[in-house]
């Protein structure tokens, strides 16, 4: 009985909810209301799927077949995923998002310090435009710093070059971001250098700035300034600057040019530098085929981001090759070989405590790209 005499309540309180229309016209505007924001939404989705398998063999053969002072390739001796990612973008003329789920060996070496649960986070961030060209993001994003991606397949080289090893993949906070014609700029507020769990309670300044010169050349210049110690311990600020060009020389020829410069507190007071360099060419001598090399040093002699336990520290250079051939835009076949040098026995070898001041190795990849632009 008490559920008969609300029923009639709700029925005499809302009678038009229960009614049909009384003109057409309503029930058109009212189907536009609901049918348009959906049709919008799929208007500005976007989604990606991205395969990344490789082969690699390092001519030291590590005791424990894990590459030392890389991302990728990290696996010696075995055919390995290095990234696979399923990912979906939305952008609208007011709001945009970016979400990715990853596995694989880069996630493997890359995000070691994270907690389990949020590995697998590629990307994950919202953004809403606030004046016409500048927008306002948040969340888990691509970083700011450096010419090379996380996406081997964009990269002219399959392995990262060292300076963009000691450089983030990704950063966490919040980035207002614009562009006026050739230049673009950007500030962020972060949680720290390459984390998506902060560290402690401080939080760090980036800043980038990008200049479209002309149809040839580009020019970038990013930063960044963070404390990166624990809460328990004294602060120990970080200052970086990272700047690139790239320059068409040819229609079918490109060079880059990058080099970073590092400073951090010491516990017992001044600044350890760190720096590195990479030259870059890339010929595309045939439709489907390119020709890449590069020259490269990286120099952390007191081991802010690569630690040896050697009088030196990080010291090292080298050079690469890398020849590509594209079965089609989804489908990219690579082989690179590359060597590297340094002053102190830093590389692993096949015997646990005799380490090379030698490395080589020869890698081949098949990445597969599938997706809705």
């Amino acid at each position: 009985m008490p559920y008969k005499t609300l029923l009639c309540l709700l029925l005499a309180l809302c009678p038009a909810a229960f009614s049909e229309p009384n003109a057409g016209d309503e029930a058109g505007e009212a189907d536009k209301i609901v049918a348009a924001p959906m049709e919008n939404f799929t208007d500005g989705l976007s989604w990606n799927v991205f395969v990344d398998t490789y082969y690699a063999w390092d001519f030291n053969r590590p005791h424990d077949r894990e590459r030392a002072f890389t991302t990728q390739p990290l696996r010696h001796n075995e055919f390995s995923l290095n990234l696979g990612l399923i990912e979906a973008s939305y952008e609208s003329e007011h709001v945009r998002g970016h979400f990715g789920l990853q596995t694989g060996s880069y996630v493997q070496s890359n995000l070691a310090a994270e907690p389990p649960l949020l590995q697998p986070i590629f990307a994950a961030s919202g953004g809403v435009r606030l004046w016409d060209g500048i927008w306002l993001d948040a969340g888990v994003m691509p970083s700011h710093i450096g010419a090379e991606a996380i996406l081997s397949a964009d990269n002219w080289t399959y392995s990262r070059s060292l300076v963009a090893d000691y450089s983030p993949y990704f950063e966490t906070g919040v980035k207002l971001s614009g562009s006026w014609g050739n230049i673009s700029a950007a500030a962020l507020l972060l949680n720290g250098w390459q984390n998506i769990q902060d560290n402690n309670a401080s939080k760090a300044l980036g800043t980038q700035l990008s200049w479209q010169a002309n149809e040839h050349l580009s020019l970038n210049w990013s930063s960044f300034a963070g404390n990166e110690a624990p809460d328990d311990q004294p602060a120990q600020w970080r200052l970086f600057n990272d700047f690139y060009a790239i320059y068409a020389l040819l229609p079918q020829l490109d060079l880059m040019a990058v080099f970073d410069l590092g400073l951090q507190q010491r516990p017992a007071g001044g600044m350890a530098p760190w720096w590195g360099t990479s030259l870059q060419a890339r010929w595309a001598f045939a439709p489907r085929w390119a020709l890449a090399g590069r020259l490269e040093y990286f120099s952390d002699p007191e081991q802010i981001l690569a630690e040896t336990g050697t009088p030196n520290g990080f010291q090292a250079g080298g050079a690469s090759l890398n020849l590509d051939y594209a079965f089609s835009p989804h489908a990219l076949w690579r082989i690179e070989g590359r060597i590297l040098g340094a002053r102190d026995a830093i590389f692993p070898t096949a015997v646990a405590d005799q380490p090379s001041p030698l490395n080589a190795m020869l890698v081949t990849s098949l990445t597969l790209r599938f997706g809705q632009p």
